[in-house]
């Protein structure tokens, strides 16, 4: 599942594991035959799991920057890759390719599918009107060795002749 969540829209390698923390959070919330036809979080929680949340891994989305963050003539939303799926809040874990750094956003609009400019633009007016300040963090990147990542395909692998 992971690779095939890295290869279906070319997210680099350096993001395996956040394709294997999403991929597990995705499985927890499907149903198994091991368990009746019931999702692990089901049996955990005790109640059936929302899955209106879910977006597509490796998806362009757009974060919107709080107030706080931005001057007026300045952009109002930030280019992000979905990396999966907050551990500590109902946000959504994102990659910041220009900032080369991580973010943690409630306020997102993703472009799984086509839009058009007018309807990101409004949706982006709407979340402007009811973001919270408490719904956006970013983190600093601390794998700057691997910045950049290395496609699977252009791996070069040694074989020793025994």
């Amino acid at each position: 599942m992971v690779r095939s969540m890295l290869f279906f829209k070319n997210v680099k390698i350096m993001f395996w594991a956040d394709a294997v923390l999403c991929a597990a959070y995705i499985k927890n919330r499907c149903p198994s035959n091991a368990i009746r036809n019931k999702t692990p979080y089901e049996m955990w929680y005790g109640h059936i799991p929302s899955v209106k949340h879910l977006r597509v891994f490796g998806s362009t989305c757009y974060a919107l920057i709080p107030k706080v963050h931005r001057n007026k003539p300045g952009a109002r939303s930030r280019k992000c890759i979905f990396l999966g799926y907050s551990n500590t809040s109902k946000a959504y874990h994102l990659y910041d390719e220009v900032n080369k750094k991580f973010v943690v956003s409630r306020d997102v609009i993703f472009l799984e599918s086509s839009k058009t400019d007018n309807v990101v633009e409004w949706q982006l007016d709407r979340l402007d009107r009811f973001a919270n300040a408490k719904s956006f963090q970013e983190f600093d990147n601390q794998i700057l060795h691997l910045e950049g990542g290395v496609p699977i395909l252009d791996q070069h692998v040694e074989y020793s002749s025994e």
